[in-house]
Formats: C-alpha cells, sequence, structure tokens
C-alpha cells in the first residue's frame, strides 16, 4: 500500500466537506482499504442500500420520493445522512416529503422514549425498563442528533442507566456490550475493549460485539487484530452485511 497516500486519503477523511461517500460494493471495499470508511461504515455501504442509491439519482422525482420511505425505514446513520442529502434535492415535493420523513421519525423516537421514562417512574427497579430507555437514548443520539454537544449528552445519560444495571448485574453481556458500543461512539476506546471483549468471553456468539471491537481496532490502526477478529468472528451467510465484512478481512 502507498502509506503517504493513505495517510493523505485519512486527513481527507476528516474533512466534511470532502468526505468520500461510495455508492456501490466496489467502491466501498475500495474506501475500506485505504482507510477512508471505516467497517461500520462499510455495513451500511453494503449492497443492502445500493439499490436505494440508484433510485435517489433517478432522474423521475417521483421515483426518488418512492425511495425516501425505503431509506428512512432502513434507521442507520448512513440512511439518516441520505434523507440530510435529500433536503437539498431540486424538486420541492421531494424536498417536503424528505422533511416530513426526518420529522416522523423523530417524533417517533421522542414518543418512544418519554413513553418509557414514564414507565420507570412507576417502576424505578425494572432493569428491563432501564435498558430499553438506555437503548432508545443511544438509537436517538447516533441517528438523529448531529450536534455533537447534544450527542453526548443522550449518550452520556445511556452510559449511566447501564452503569445501574451493570452494578446489579455485572456479567450481563448485553448491558457491557452496549456500553462498550456508546464508548467506542465517544471515542473512549480503552473503555469500549474492556467492555466488549468481556461480552464475547461471557457470550462466544455474540457476532455484533465482535464487529464492533473490530472497528475500535480499526480506528486505532491495529488492524493485525482486525484481521484476527474476523477470522473468528460467528457469522453467518444470512448476516449479509456483516459476512460481507467477514469475508474482506479473512485470510
Amino acid at each position: 500500500m502507498n502509506w503517504e497516500r493513505y495517510l493523505e486519503l485519512k486527513r481527507e477523511r476528516h474533512r466534511p466537506q470532502n468526505r468520500f461517500r461510495p455508492e456501490n460494493e466496489i467502491e466501498a471495499k475500495q474506501a475500506l482499504a485505504l482507510g477512508l470508511i471505516d467497517i461500520g461504515q462499510y455495513v451500511e455501504y453494503s449492497l443492502t442500500l445500493e439499490p436505494l442509491l440508484d433510485s435517489v439519482h433517478d432522474p423521475d422525482p417521483d421515483v426518488r420520493k418512492q425511495a425516501i420511505r425505503k431509506i428512512a425505514e432502513q434507521r442507520t446513520p448512513f440512511s439518516i445522512r441520505m434523507l440530510h442529502n435529500m433536503l437539498l434535492d431540486e424538486d420541492e415535493e421531494v424536498r417536503l416529503y424528505t422533511a416530513s420523513e426526518l420529522d416522523r421519525l423523530e417524533g417517533e423516537m421522542q414518543k418512544h422514549i418519554h413513553q418509557l421514562r414514564k414507565k420507570l417512574i412507576e417502576n424505578p427497579n425494572q432493569l428491563e425498563i432501564r435498558f430499553k430507555l438506555a437503548k432508545a437514548y443511544i438509537e436517538y443520539a447516533r441517528l438523529l442528533l448531529l450536534d455533537n454537544n447534544l450527542r453526548h449528552f443522550f449518550l452520556n445519560k445511556a452510559i449511566g442507566i447501564l452503569n445501574r444495571n451493570i452494578a446489579l448485574q455485572p456479567n450481563n453481556p448485553d448491558y457491557l456490550f452496549y456500553r462498550g458500543w456508546v464508548y467506542q461512539m465517544q471515542g473512549n476506546y480503552q473503555k469500549a475493549i474492556t467492555d466488549l471483549t468481556k461480552t464475547i468471553k461471557l457470550n462466544k456468539r455474540f457476532a455484533m460485539a465482535f464487529l464492533i471491537l473490530a472497528e475500535v481496532y480499526f480506528e486505532l490502526g491495529e488492524y493485525h487484530y482486525v484481521k484476527w477478529i474476523m477470522n473468528v468472528i460467528p457469522v453467518k451467510k444470512q448476516q449479509v452485511e456483516e459476512y460481507n465484512v467477514h469475508l474482506y478481512w479473512k485470510t
């Protein structure tokens, strides 16, 4: 690999106005190899979204409008970014339809959070309700909050809830996984590694824990660990995106 070019491309990755966005599987693989995108983003850019990417560039506004609802249903950071891009569409109806979908998603998430908070007030010691609320905060933060301060505020609220649950059930792999995932989102990689490694020790079939741990090591530039994880990850062919990542790194 041309390391000089690699470092140049890595710097480009941190300039939002120049951020590379692959539009098919081949470009996604090349971007992953060059470090332009990380493993989580590669999953988002997988073949499951490729047909929709074609649709949003269709010259017919009706085709673009039909794609918007399907994109919103994906509920991934990439699909939400696609919707924000559609707010700049040349057709006014497409822009309005996109805005309504984003409003609908935010309204649904806020309503869900409100309902869970109400249930928790009525049942303050219910670990499962607390866990659902933590996951709701995480989903809201990672999908819809573009402001970093707000995003960290809700992620910290999720960590606070998970800390309380883990204090009572320190060997619950689900609680540890989600806390580790939040640490990864915040860039607190050492804490993420600790939680995700313990998750895997407790549940060796926890494919997402392997995937997020590999992403952490990818972001740290520890590619030999990424390769090792991708050779032992317990992933099935039915898990299309994860399986594609596994095949990419497999020796």
